[in-house]
């Protein structure tokens, strides 16, 4: 065997000398390979305006290229046959240098050219929203196929530079005053082709309530219908700043003589009113009559048939108050949007003129002590229980006790034991201080008991009743002392009745049982519900109670004021007319002013715009000491005209006054000086 071994190994080393042989008969001459010709590319470009091109070199008797991109990039070499390179390019035209490279080295150039041209951008969507908290602010966004990017031009500045953002950012932008501006939005490819758009912003300062017309750049434009259309309500000066309304900018509605009886006018607002939290709409009217009826409507912009309206009568004359409407009803899945006003409807006009002034949403005010059924804007409506029912009503007994001609409430029974109603205070009553007694003027035409009383503790507190006999003589104030004659009553139902009881916590409920236990059937009536006040002490000098200290008027020669006693308006009053430098009121024995805290006095002029008082303490010996801590001089500005002022000035404000036991004089100025004419009542000290 080893013998074969031998054999077949010497055979195999014979194998590589046998194919050299062979290889040396078969070598290539590189010398004869032809030099690379026809060299050029193909392109392949992408069409989304990226600028990505593919590459593809070409040529003969070529092993290797390099591709020279003819933009100034770096070149791309030892790309083999088969191969391909991607460039980004700008949009342009450009030559692009193929080399290749045989075996032996030898190389050649070809270049092709090549045209890189961008696609227009499509379908540009550009979004212009409003900031939500700057009126004045804008974003802009935008959206469109083969963009590269994009540039907007606000429109508000001459020779704009435009300000640029990218795919999926957004800018915004501020505007320095309201008007229509031009926003131009361009998409850019990232060549020459772009695409534009413009859309008109507006720029307004929204108009919603509240409206006091005081803006200059908000639209109080109105709208008249039913006659005047067209005119509006302009916004003018307040003719008449007095009163409740003083501010500078009002609207005026003339309604026209022969107008439909229906005529108005109405405004579209910006914003839907917010009544999640407050349901009454306050308008501040100026009504050449009292007694018009005035209505406001609210509606929404898309459906005047959706609406809710409330009408108030106008109370006074040539004078600015506050209407209340009670917009309850409003459906709160509704947007209401438009105002619309109606006055003296039902009645053609007659070219009168009304102004209004302040309209907002409000609440009505809380019910609490005192109770007066006065106020528009508080609701007094009670609960009634057990038959009893309620209203609210003029006074129909002006005398007793209530002589007052405004609203009183009225309780009618039905007849049944324990009738009666029950207030809920929005600001509940407060035994915590030592007055625990509650006075309240009630009517009836036959003795009966009155029972008061007070539930709902805030803090647990137990309730609490007291009862008091009225004797049946029409308008008497009677009294309920929780100090002395409460008793406790029952809250779980095992609490004893009858214990003695002195409050000391706040309570929610007020309830009243006219005649509890018994079957007194009819109407009663009552006023004025509140805890008793504090006697006040008067030193009157010239009122329409009480009894006058002495008073002498006196002119002294270098005032040109002129004096009289006179019946105006239903009052004695002491009148100045052609106030001058000074009024003197010396008083025939000097007043002990030092336990007082107030000064008051009631004012009534047409022209007078400033008025001042002085006080003047002439010392224990009478004789007026001449100096600064002897007198001081308060001055009052801008009078409302035509009407009484009443004027509750603390003693405190006169502080040159450094004593105040021996006041012996007032004095009066007015400007302008020589032509104030003015009318005093009810001049007092009172603490």
């Amino acid at each position: 065997m080893k013998k074969h071994y031998k054999i077949i190994f010497a055979f195999l080393l014979t194998l590589p000398f046998l194919g050299c042989e062979s290889d040396d008969d078969a070598l290539v001459d590189l010398n004869s390979i032809a030099t690379p010709a026809n060299l050029g590319a193909g392109f392949e470009i992408t069409q989304d305006n990226s600028g990505l091109v593919t590459i593809i070199p070409k040529g003969e008797s070529a092993n290797m290229y390099s591709i020279d991109f003819g933009d100034g990039s770096e070149v791309a070499s030892e790309i083999r046959p088969g191969e391909t390179v991607d460039h980004i390019y700008a949009e342009g035209d450009y030559e692009v240098a193929v080399t290749g490279t045989n075996l032996n080295g030898a190389s050649a150039t070809g270049t092709q050219a090549l045209t890189v041209s961008f696609r227009q951008p499509e379908n540009l969507e550009v979004a212009i929203t409003r900031a939500e908290d700057d009126n004045y602010a804008i974003t802009v966004s935008a959206t469109a196929d083969f963009a590269a990017m994009f540039e907007v031009y606000f429109g508000d500045v001459d020779e704009e530079e435009p300000t640029a953002f990218m795919i999926g950012e957004s800018v915004t932008h501020t505007y320095d005053a309201v008007g229509d501006y031009d926003v131009r939005v361009v998409a850019l490819s990232g060549g020459a082709a772009t695409t534009e758009t413009t859309q008109t912003v507006s720029i307004t300062d929204p108009l919603f309530l509240p409206i006091d017309f005081e803006s200059a750049t908000k639209n109080y434009t109105f709208y008249n219908f039913g006659g005047g259309e067209g005119a509006g309500a302009p916004i003018i000066d307040n003719p008449d700043p007095s009163g409740i309304n003083t501010s500078n900018r009002v609207a005026s509605y003339t309604k026209p003589a022969g107008s439909e009886v229906w005529a108005g006018t109405n405004i579209a607002l910006d914003e839907p009113i917010d009544f999640s939290s407050e349901k009454y709409i306050s308008v501040d009217v100026w009504s050449p009559a009292a007694g018009t009826p005035v209505i406001l409507k609210i509606e929404n912009l898309n459906d005047a048939d959706v609406n809710v309206e409330s009408t108030v009568e106008t109370t006074v004359a040539n004078e600015w108050e506050t209407l209340v409407f009670d917009m309850t009803a409003v459906d709160p899945a509704v947007e209401y949007g438009r105002l619309v006003m109606f006055f003296n409807f039902g009645t053609s006009g007659t070219d009168e003129t009304y102004y209004f002034d302040n309209i907002q949403t409000t609440t009505l005010e809380p019910l609490g002590l005192p109770i007066t059924f006065d106020s528009e804007l508080i609701d007094y409506t009670p609960g009634a229980f057990n038959g009893a029912s309620f209203e609210m009503v003029t006074n129909p007994d002006q005398s007793g006790a209530n002589t007052s001609d405004a609203m009183v409430g009225a309780i009618t029974n039905s007849g049944n034991a324990y009738e009666g109603v029950s207030f809920n205070l929005k600001e509940p009553a407060d035994f915590s201080d030592d007055n625990k007694t509650i006075t309240m003027k009630f009517w009836s035409d036959v003795a009966l008991p009155v029972l008061l009383k007070f539930e709902g503790g805030v803090n647990g507190e137990r309730q609490t009743e007291v009862s008091s006999n009225h004797t049946g003589t029409g308008w008497e104030e009677v009294t309920f002392n929780f100090s002395t004659d409460a008793i406790k009553s029952y809250i779980d139902g095992s609490q004893g009745v009858g214990e003695a009881f002195v409050p000391t916590g706040q309570y929610a409920t007020m309830t009243i049982f006219v005649d509890g236990p018994g079957n007194t059937a009819g109407t009663f009536y009552l006023d004025d519900i509140g805890f008793q006040m504090e006697e006040t002490t008067y030193i009157s000098l010239f009122s329409d109670f009480g009894d006058d200290v002495n008073v002498d008027t006196w002119l002294t020669e270098w005032s040109n004021s002129d004096y009289e006693e006179i019946e105006f308006d239903g009052r004695l009053t002491k009148h100045y007319f052609n106030l001058g430098f000074a009024g003197i009121e010396t008083l025939a024995e000097p007043i002990d002013a030092s336990e007082m805290t107030y000064f008051h006095t009631e004012i009534y002029t047409g022209n007078a715009t400033e008025f001042k008082i002085k006080l003047v303490d002439l010392g224990p010996d009478g004789v007026y000491a001449g100096d600064d801590l002897s007198e001081h001089e308060v001055v009052i500005d801008n009078l409302p005209q035509n009407q009484w002022v009443s004027l509750d000035i603390p003693l405190s404000d006169f502080t040159g006054l450094q004593d105040r036991a021996h006041i012996g004089q007032l004095i009066y100025s007015g400007i302008p000086t020589g032509e104030a004419d003015v009318y005093l009542d009810n001049i007092y000290f009172h603490n």
